[in-house]
């Protein structure tokens, strides 16, 4: 029985990594495979007159002298593979030649083999072609893009190819997947890292598994364990896993940390990670803002009910734009908008999208770029947006509202700073219409006028926003897929712009994409491994954040999600997922807010995710949005508070709504044990007889946290007067007075 057993290891072991890579059968496997930066060739991904398996083969017909069809992934590992295999078939021809090369950069190439090194090309016959990676990568463990160059230096006619994968080394490790909890943090932060290891002699064989931080700080690495001791799940199970504290003196931008595995043999396995080092910054909320990560939605029109009839109290600010005729739409929009936000207990937010919808008899058309510069030159375009923009302020100063944030054209910017670019100009040398003698007319005249009408029209109540785009730079970090950029390098070329424009701005808004992943096909790697991916873009972010001494509020994220099945309002994306299972990561980037919308028709929205954004909105707020103020979030290395807390609300006193923050202590049992599931927790208002008059929540929370709720007036139907707020927890117990005035 015992050799039975063995007889199945064996075969499960060597099933596992006899498993090959595939790059491509009938199709490319990977989601950002493509191959768009191919040169003088023609290719179909899917020819089906000639296939080796399966329904498809690639075609390629070399048009010109070495030209090259280049699948693109952007960063692919090969530890525990050592060939690169795929089968070729001539068509009508024979003879073809081409060279295969790797890039390791996504800009240079290897010298490359040639196909003649390995096989003859046959016509209408398929021929396997097996190559050792030792010929292509030298020292590499990964690389970026396969190429097939046309090596004759003359057109050639087509080829095809099928089934292109890589082979399993036999008893190398492997390293089949490697997740942080953070991937962007701050010097002295905790991280935890788990990283799953196979090798065909058992997992026994493995003598070491480390991440490697030179780029840190030089010579800083932390060993990985499989004994159930360290965030590891269970011993001996493949899992490795530790916690590390990166040194105060870290070196601060985007960075190339490295897992690595060794087994008993000396052979080894790498893998690629990439993360962020974050500035910390001081950079204030502006006052009448959230004090903790906050979240809102797009609005279809002048009212916020799906956020009121889905957790109203959860969901805090709500967007709605305002295009080229919003004048025409009934009576005081704006006005109405804010005001049913305030009621709601939202903060309104009114993103501005009338220049890029000029219309045509004005004389401005062609592409966006030129459309808008167009636009703000011409005076009877900008006329009627100074009249509608002051306005606009009026309304919003008669409105409910204590505090509203204006959201200036999302894209104009962008492509303004592209403009600024391309001529080699500053802001001050792009001319626009400012149609007042106090201002000069060029972008920093247009802006300060828009910052100054708000200051003199509504100066404690709107808050301005300027917006950056991920493509101003015209290097696009929504795309690009580059190994190395310098990110910093951009992020200043950004801060800079936007600072010439005028320091006095309020916010920054950002957006990662008007559309969904599975529209567009741009996917972002979830585990920053290869490009585009999301600490990248968070780098980015806390450059910006911090160089301008701006908070972000990050707009219109993608709601699709990837259980949806990809047609038209159901697109899938992984965004949605990634700023909630990474959400301290957003926040330390300087974003204090998401909002989530659909930026183009087709997209998915929150009535057709099938809930999906309710979800896990929901579950954020039932687990305590994070408190962008609490020392320990920013540095995870201070001791908690041992009491029960519960902070003063703000504001005091209110009318529609207020928020309460408090903090849960750990606890511990009857023998001094420390209690680390959910415990019942209870808040209730009292009036001034001492009579409760509402339980604000009676449910079960994780010790050691910091929450915040909102409480809206309208929820309770509470009428002015004196409260008391008592919050219960693990034995303790806490009270505040709090004023309703309506």
């Amino acid at each position: 029985m015992k050799q039975y057993y063995l007889f199945l290891v064996i075969v499960f072991y060597s099933i596992a990594f006899s498993q090959p890579f595939y790059i491509y059968t009938d199709s490319l496997h990977k989601k950002n495979w493509h191959a768009f930066h191919s040169w003088n060739v023609s290719y179909n991904l899917q020819d089906s007159s000639h296939s080796y398996s399966g329904k498809y083969s690639i075609s390629i017909e070399f048009k010109n002298a070495y030209g090259g069809f280049n699948l693109f992934l952007s960063n692919l590992n090969t530890s525990g593979y050592d060939t690169l295999v795929f089968f070729v078939n001539g068509g009508e021809n024979s003879n073809q030649t081409f060279w295969i090369k790797l890039s390791f950069d996504g800009k240079n190439f290897s010298e490359g083999k040639s196909i003649t090194d390995y096989t003859m090309i046959e016509s209408n016959k398929w021929k396997r072609v097996a190559i050792p990676l030792s010929d292509l990568m030298n020292s590499y463990f990964s690389f970026v893009s396969l190429l097939f160059q046309e090596s004759k230096g003359q057109s050639q006619p087509k080829i095809f190819i099928d089934n292109i994968y890589l082979t399993a080394i036999s008893g190398n490790p492997r390293i089949l997947d490697v997740k942080f909890d953070a991937y962007n943090f701050y010097p002295l932060s905790k991280v935890k890292i788990n990283a799953k290891i196979e090798d065909e002699d058992g997992i026994m064989d493995i003598t070491k598994v480390k991440l490697l931080c030179d780029e840190i700080v030089e010579g800083f690495s932390i060993n990985l364990y499989d004994d159930g001791n360290h965030y590891d799940e269970r011993k001996d199970d493949g899992i490795f896993g530790n916690q590390v504290i990166f040194p105060s003196n870290s070196q601060v931008g985007e960075k190339r940390v490295v897992l690595s595995v060794e087994d008993r043999s000396g052979k080894r396995a790498n893998q690629e990670i990439w993360v962020g080092v974050l500035r910390n910054d001081s950079v204030p909320i502006p006052a009448g803002l959230f004090n903790y990560l906050s979240i809102g939605t797009a609005t279809n029109t002048s009212n916020l009910s799906w956020q009121t009839n889905n957790g109203g109290d959860c969901w805090d600010m709500g967007y709605q734009y305002i295009t080229w005729d919003w004048w025409n739409w009934h009576t005081e929009f704006v006005k109405r908008f804010c005001d049913d936000a305030a009621r709601r207990g939202y903060i309104p937010v009114i993103s501005i999208y009338m220049l890029q919808q000029a219309p045509i008899e004005f004389g401005c058309s062609g592409s966006e770029y030129d459309k808008i510069y167009c636009a703000i030159n011409n005076p009877a375009i900008m006329e009627i947006f100074w009249q509608k923009f002051i306005r606009m302020c009026h309304e919003i100063k008669s409105s409910l509202a204590s505090y509203v944030i204006i959201h200036v054209e999302p894209d104009m910017l962008g492509y303004l700073q592209q403009r600024a670019i391309n001529e080699n100009k500053s802001p001050r040398d792009l001319t626009a219409f400012t149609g007042n003698s106090r201002y000069p007319d060029n972008l920093v005249g247009m802006h300060q006028r828009m910052i100054d009408i708000v200051q003199e029209i509504i100066p404690n109540k709107g808050l301005l926003a300027f917006h950056v785009s991920l493509w101003g730079n015209v290097i696009s970090l929504k795309d690009n897929e580059e190994k190395y950029l310098d990110i910093k390098k951009l992020a200043e070329q950004t801060a800079s712009f936007l600072k010439e424009l005028s320091p006095n701005f309020d916010l920054i808004f950002m957006d990662w994409s008007d559309r969904d992943a599975g529209f567009d096909g741009v996917w972002w790697d979830k585990r920053n491994i290869s490009f585009p991916n999301f600490s990248r873009v968070l780098m980015f972010t806390n450059y910006i954040s911090v160089l301008t001494g701006k908070k972000v509020i990050l707009w219109q994220i993608p709601i699709g999600n990837e259980t949806l099945p990809n047609k038209p309002n159901q697109y899938a994306d992984n965004r949605l997922d990634y700023v909630f299972d990474y959400a301290k990561d957003i926040a330390r980037s300087g974003i204090i807010s998401l909002l989530f919308g659909a930026g183009i028709p087709g997209m998915t929205t929150q009535f057709t995710d099938g809930g999906y954004l309710k979800e896990r909105a929901l579950n954020y707020c039932r687990e305590g949005k994070i408190n962008l103020l609490d020392d320990d979030f920013r540095d995870s290395t201070k001791s908690l508070p041992v009491d029960l807390i519960l902070y003063q609300n703000y504001p005091n006193p209110f009318s529609s709504f207020s928020h309460i923050r408090f903090y849960l202590p750990d606890i511990t049992d009857n023998t001094s044990k420390l209690i680390t599931e959910k415990t019942r927790a209870t808040m209730k208002l009292y009036n001034i007889l001492g009579k409760e008059v509402a339980t604000i929540f009676d449910e079960f929370k994780l010790p050691g946290k910091n929450y915040e709720i909102k409480l809206s007036t309208s929820s309770f139907n509470l009428p002015s007067g004196v409260y008391f707020l008592e919050l219960n927890y693990g034995g303790f117990r806490k009270m505040i007075k709090i004023m309703i005035i309506k």
